[in-house]
């Protein structure tokens, strides 16, 4: 029986119990890899998945899938797993992306977060990539009042999410910048349309 002295004396442990087991298994000698499922439907996109495939000795072991959760996702990369393509890892960074704005989203608002997000990107050289610059037509941001004194705390912290995302990228997952810069920049084009639900109000033929 477990008492209240024993949950003092446990040993703190930060690991999921998957990404735990996730770990034993790659210390053992296994290799895995990533892969993101989101499909599309009429309405939108269903729950997202995550498959893992792990491989041992050569031989592929039974696929794993799990609901996608952001901690495993964090869990994963610092595993230094994988995504099984370019195309993948840009998909499994905009969700990543997406969990590391939360906070900010929650903190500032909807609203002034999209404004600000869009100044954000827009005063970096990041709209030189067509692909973000073509979302940014179609984003439906308003303005922020820059003399603001929210506005600079709230810069700050889209900054630090996405300088997360590139050193996880360059760091644990071992991507050569320049790769890692494709990957970020996809990433953030994806986030973006999703965010402002360019690709869907496309498809209702708004756009």
């Amino acid at each position: 029986m477990t008492t209240i002295d024993d949950l003092f004396n446990r040993p703190a442990e930060s690991l999921h119990p998957r990404v735990r087991d996730w770990k034993a298994r790659l210390e053992d000698g296994t290799s895995a890899t990533l892969e993101v499922f989101r499909p599309e439907t009429e309405i939108g996109q269903a729950p997202v998945e995550m498959n893992l495939a792990f491989t041992k000795d050569g031989r592929p072991l039974p696929l794993e899938t799990v609901a996608w959760e952001d901690e495993l996702n964090s869990g994963l990369i610092r595993l230094g797993v994988r995504a099984i393509s370019p195309e993948q890892e840009s998909e499994r960074f905009a969700l990543g992306l997406r969990a590391a704005m939360r906070t900010a989203e929650r903190e500032f608002g909807d609203g002034y977060f999209n404004a600000v997000l869009v100044d954000f990107i827009k005063d970096s050289d990041l709209t030189r990539y067509e692909e973000i610059a073509e979302v940014l037509k179609h984003s439906t941001a308003l303005s922020a009042p820059r003399e603001s004194k929210r506005y600079g705390p709230c810069r700050e912290m889209i900054a630090d999410a996405i300088s997360g995302r590139a050193q996880e990228l360059t760091g644990p997952l071992r991507y050569s910048q320049d790769q890692a810069k494709q990957i970020l920049v996809s990433a953030l084009a994806r986030y973006l349309d999703q965010r402002f639900s360019v690709s869907s109000r496309r498809r209702l033929g708004l756009l």
